[in-house]
């Protein structure tokens, strides 16, 4: 079998190796933003380069030339399987059938220039469909990383990462460095704040370093009391947030509803322990709403978004809970339950106090065929009762778990 798919990297100027495996073919693939680049760097491929706009068009020729059984080149950006073209042949056609020749990336390229290691970055890549992470994600993975390399696609560049972080209340204390044309003519880099970056345009290819500085950067549960701002009396005492955390087992990614969040007890633990997960904190009181976004802001949470507003109605447009936890229901207890226990994919949570809250409760969860745990927290607190100390009882709060008895929707 003759078919050969062999790419070569390119970052502004070819490898011996590489050029000299696209000499020996009758046609090279090249995409539109790398030709001009690619003719100057080695006007010997001249003749050979067929240009491609859509990567689904490089796949199709190749798709063709496996039918006619030839080789074909394909020249890629730096290192084809860093974030690159690579992967995706590999997979489709196998690894016998792919040679690979990478070239330094255009990330090493650009870290080289600025004098920044590329060890300190932890990199992802917006470009196409399929992502492993997308815009919502740059809030947690600069929490946890501090330094994050983007690679970017054309419709989806440093204006709209900057929009979005702006937008999201995000973009306290984050520097972007894009990297404009990286080894191309036209070299160029820009830095500034996520404000600037949306006056300004930026020429393709480019790639983006994000770089934070700020609160957050910590992980872990076991936030006191004293350290989360809150109306005096009203939140979540911690002994309970334990244990309500515990039932609802956090993934590390995905989607949590905290209804009737308060000043945000649940929301800034879960938040603060698992940065990718995305936090909605929904609230209708404008004093504990003041109380949310402090904490937010104070402790570098930008993965948590305060949703202002009343359940259920604030729900709508919410991205689908992995995990539901109502603390506050406003006396519409049914209605929130109720909608939780339809979207959710994982355990809905429930603090209660009340005896007929309870008694709803579990009701409404036998109609729907889900299973709950049941389970009462009963906390004293050691205060000074003359020269000595004593224990005085908290409001016991019974805290309820509720998932398909089938493992299913109820």
């Amino acid at each position: 079998m003759n078919f050969k798919i062999v790419v070569v990297g390119f970052s502004g100027e070819f490898l011996p190796s590489g050029l000299a495996a696209l000499k020996r073919l009758h046609r090279v693939l090249v995409s539109h933003e790398l030709l001009e680049a690619v003719h100057l760097a080695a006007p010997e491929l001249s003749e050979l380069l067929s240009p491609y706009r859509r990567f689904s068009e490089a796949l199709e020729a190749l798709e063709e030339a496996r039918k006619e059984d030839r080789p074909l080149g394909l020249v890629a950006s730096g290192d084809p399987l860093f974030f690159g073209a690579g992967r995706v042949l590999v997979r489709r056609f196998g690894k016998e059938r792919v040679a690979l020749y990478p070239a330094p990336s255009f990330a090493q390229k650009a870290l080289a220039r600025l004098g920044y290691p590329l060890e300190d970055y932890f990199f992802v890549s917006l470009h196409g469909g399929k992502r492993a992470f997308g815009l919502e994600d740059l809030p947690g993975l600069l929490r946890l990383y501090g330094k994050v390399g983007v690679f970017t696609d054309p419709d989806l560049g440093p204006r709209e990462m900057a929009r979005f972080l702006v937008e999201k209340e995000s973009a306290e204390g984050v520097t972007l460095i894009v990297a404009q044309r990286v080894g191309l003519p036209g070299e160029a880099f820009w830095q500034g704040s996520p404000e600037e970056a949306l006056r300004k345009d930026f020429a393709y290819p480019h790639l983006v370093f994000l770089h934070y500085e700020g609160p957050g950067r910590e992980r872990g549960l076991g936030l006191s009391t004293a350290e989360i701002s809150h109306p005096r009396g009203l939140i979540t005492k911690e002994e309970v947030r334990a244990v309500v955390l515990h039932a609802l087992r956090l993934p590390e990614r995905g989607v949590l509803w905290d209804i009737g969040a308060g000043a945000g007890g649940v929301s800034v633990e879960a938040a603060r322990a698992f940065p990718l997960l995305r936090v909605f904190s929904v609230e209708r009181s404008p004093e504990a709403l003041d109380h949310l976004r402090k904490n937010r802001r104070r402790l570098g949470l930008f993965n948590l978004e305060v949703v202002a507003g009343e359940a259920p109605e604030a729900l709508e447009g919410l991205p689908t809970p992995d995990r539901v936890f109502i603390g506050g229901s406003g006396g519409r207890l049914e209605e929130i339950l109720d909608l939780a226990l339809e979207r959710s994919r994982g355990p809905v949570v429930l603090t209660l106090v009340l005896l007929s809250h309870l008694h709803r409760v579990l009701a409404l969860a036998r109609r729907r065929a889900f299973s709950p745990k049941l389970s009462q927290i009963s906390v004293c607190r050691a205060r000074p009762l003359g020269p000595d100390l004593a224990l005085f009882p908290e409001t016991p709060v019974f805290v309820v778990s509720l998932e398909p008895e089938d493992g299913g929707k109820g």
